[in-house]
């Protein structure tokens, strides 16, 4: 595999070198393309918003976009990987993935909302800035295939505020650099010496340091390596408690290797926010590559390392004090727990450990990618609500009853094991041949009869096919019977009986569906909706008037319905105005691209050409 590493990341980041580090050694062939936009404080970047700091981006996003299209046109890559920073860079990069059909990961090593909102404080969350941070975790999320990020703990909390499903995501330990973090014989420890070194970002609690440094003897001595938002409110601290300390400004990661080396012990993070929580930070994993004792706050990631860390009570200097008393005054427990860390580290994390993690996830990307078929401009516009309801609920196993070709079938194998009805052979053949490509997808040609009694799935879904059915009340209960007791049932079909025209009777529609409508249907088979959305505002209605424009005059003007072709243009339904090529899916999805921003507004209105709802067996919570 040739992967294309773009964005606008800073290629000398410690994370950044890692993973490319490891894409190298587990074999990958890396193309990096740094464009680099940020300079100093990302997050205080996006807080000022300065105008060459807007310009910049622009020229820079159309740099990265002209690359990756000359680099498609070409078949030079196999996949696209964007790391940390990854989520405004994926908001460009993932879209033009999408229309490319290129596999995307992005490393989401921190949330743009949680750093800026809640960790750094810069802007508050009801802000627009902080609103907008939170839909680009999101969106960026939704737009890759895969996403690396550092801890399981990080990966499923993640997962839950952006709503996404947890396969979706892939750890890759932080780890340490092998040709900087070793142990080194050849320098002593300096007696009672302790070290700390990061940016002076909350989630370190490096005020816990310096409360609990005023409660050591004067003879420790304590170093504070680094700098950052909260230095010179530690610099201040540190002058009200007379605490005994040494600050040292950022040094190179050689002269970081050999302060490590000299000190007693090293201390790890101790802040209380859910951040911290989360999180193994990399200068825990570095002190224990160097073989180095370590004390940090006890949190259910430092779980992970079991003993090899001297674990107290966040937030806590009378313990973070007493710790480091008893361990720089027990020569022999200090040297055991410095071997026990560097023995766990050497089992769980070294390079072994993450080149295989890297190699998951980048396999992952690649069998759950497939083949993704082309979507009609209609079946687009209705694409995000259906995409959004399955991203939250994450089901583990889907049917959709109407497959058609097998375009949205393709996008749903992506999510969960799948398995697609359709009684049309023509259209049942090529679903049939896009949905192999897809290891966990099933077809069955045919309706309901092809399952058995007792096949059940966490979701049903049905597009644009209840409208196609006389009985549609029969049918919903026919489905349900293998719904799940907590699953869903996620439909559309068009709205308002007012617009049947033409259109409908050319793909035998009985009906449309106006609002009172659809709760009195789904109520009448035991079913409650729980969501409703309206699609194809503006941009559905000027289709719709087309498509009506030009049947009405095949049909000279005809208004009556047919019933004995009812069922030959129900099964024709699935072939009509399918995109058949690549081509012709990039130009629906860039002819929707607009038509999906316009329809956004009215999406909890009536006001649209069709709905999508979801639903669920009557009296569940």
């Amino acid at each position: 595999m040739k992967i294309l590493v773009i964005g606008t990341f800073d290629s000398r980041f410690g994370r950044n070198r890692q993973l490319l580090r490891l894409l190298k050694s587990a074999g990958y062939r890396c193309d990096v393309r740094s464009f680099s936009i940020w300079t100093g404080d990302k997050a205080a970047a996006v807080q000022r918003k300065k105008f060459q700091t807007i310009v910049g981006s622009i020229v820079q996003y159309l740099r990265i976009v002209g690359v990756i299209v000359r680099a498609r046109i070409t078949r030079r890559y196999d996949a696209v990987l964007v790391p940390h920073p990854s989520q405004i860079d994926a908001l460009v990069i993932g879209t033009l993935c999408r229309l490319l059909r290129l596999p995307l990961a992005i490393d989401f090593f921190i949330s743009l909302h949680e750093t800026v909102v809640e960790d750094r404080q810069l802007v508050s969350s009801t802000s627009l800035i902080g609103k907008m941070l939170k839909k680009c975790d999101t969106w960026a999320v939704r737009l890759s295939t895969v996403v690396i990020t550092d801890t399981p703990e990080d990966a499923q909390h993640f997962a839950t505020v952006t709503r996404s499903p947890t396969s979706k995501w892939h750890v890759v330990w932080v780890g340490a650099d092998p040709d900087v973090y070793v142990p080194n014989d050849d320098v002593q420890p300096e007696s009672h010496t302790v070290l700390f070194y990061g940016t002076y970002i909350p989630l370190q609690g490096i005020e816990h340091i310096v409360h609990a440094v005023a409660l050591l003897p004067d003879h420790f001595m304590v170093k504070l390596i680094g700098n950052g938002q909260q230095r010179p409110f530690i610099e201040d601290l540190i002058h009200r408690t007379s605490a005994k300390i040494e600050l040292i400004d950022s040094v190179s990661e050689n002269e970081l290797a050999q302060h490590i080396a000299s000190s007693s012990v090293c201390l790890g993070v101790f802040g209380e926010g859910n951040k911290t929580a989360r999180v193994i930070p990399n200068k825990v994993f570095q002190c224990l590559a160097m073989g180095r004792p370590v004390i940090t706050g006890d949190t259910p990631a430092i779980s992970h390392l079991d003993d090899g860390v001297c674990r107290v009570p966040v937030a806590n200097p009378d313990a973070l004090a007493d710790a480091i008393k008893r361990l720089v005054g027990n020569d022999e427990e200090r040297q055991a727990l410095a071997r026990r860390g560097r023995e766990i580290f050497v089992r769980d994390f070294t390079d072994t450990e993450l080149v295989t993690q890297i190699k998951k996830a980048m396999l992952k990307m690649t069998e759950t990618t497939g083949s993704v078929a082309p979507l009609t401009i209609m079946a687009r516009l209705r694409e995000p609500f259906i995409s959004s309801f399955v991203a939250r609920t994450s089901p583990q196993t889907v049917l959709e009853v109407g497959a058609g070709q097998g375009a949205m079938g393709t996008r749903l194998a992506r999510h969960a094991t799948y398995v697609g009805l359709e009684p049309d052979t023509s259209s049942g053949s090529i679903a049939r041949e896009r949905l192999s490509t897809h290891a966990n997808a099933d077809f069955r040609l045919g309706g309901i009869e092809q399952l058995r009694p007792d096949e059940s799935f966490d979701m049903i879904c049905a597009f644009e096919v209840l409208e196609h059915i006389e009985d549609d009340v029969s049918a919903l209960r026919a489905w349900s019977q293998h719904l799940r007791t907590d699953g869903h049932l996620l439909v559309s079909f068009p709205a308002h009986q007012g617009r049947f025209g033409p259109s409908d009777r050319a793909v035998g529609h009985f009906r449309r569906y106006d609002t009172p409508d659809i709760g009195e249907l789904f109520s009448s088979a035991g079913l409650e909706v729980v969501e409703q959305r309206a699609y194809g505002a503006i941009g559905g209605h000027a289709l719709e008037w087309f498509r009506n424009l030009v049947l009405s005059r095949r049909d000279g003007g005809s208004h009556e319905h047919d019933a004995r072709d009812t069922h030959e243009k129900t099964a024709a339904s699935g072939r009509l105005f399918q995109p058949s090529s690549r081509v012709g899916g990039l130009a629906t999805a860039l002819i929707a691209l607009p038509l999906r921003l316009l329809q956004t507004p009215f999406s909890r209105s009536s006001f649209g050409v069709g709905w999508v709802v979801a639903a669920r067996k009557r009296g569940m919570v």
